[in-house]
């Protein structure tokens, strides 16, 4: 069983910020790795690997795009 932080609201808030990479994607600066008692690290390990050839799963963050902006269609 996993225990949850004291303030487990502000980590869910953090995380939503952060998506796993896909399998096939490739690690990069900027990138990070998530620790149960740390939250997320950025990532200092070497680049240019797929993600799924890696234990940890490893995140990056969302792309936020100004608030006026849509996708087109």
């Amino acid at each position: 069983m996993i225990s949850t932080p004291p303030d487990s609201a502000s980590a869910a808030a953090v995380a939503k910020d952060f998506r796993r990479l896909k399998a096939n994607e490739l690690v990069s600066r900027g990138d990070f790795t998530a620790h149960e008692q740390r939250g997320f690290e950025p990532w200092e390990g070497p680049t240019g690997f797929r993600a799924d050839a890696f234990v940890k799963a490893i995140y990056r963050k969302h792309a936020h795009r100004p608030g006026g902006s849509r996708k087109s269609s």
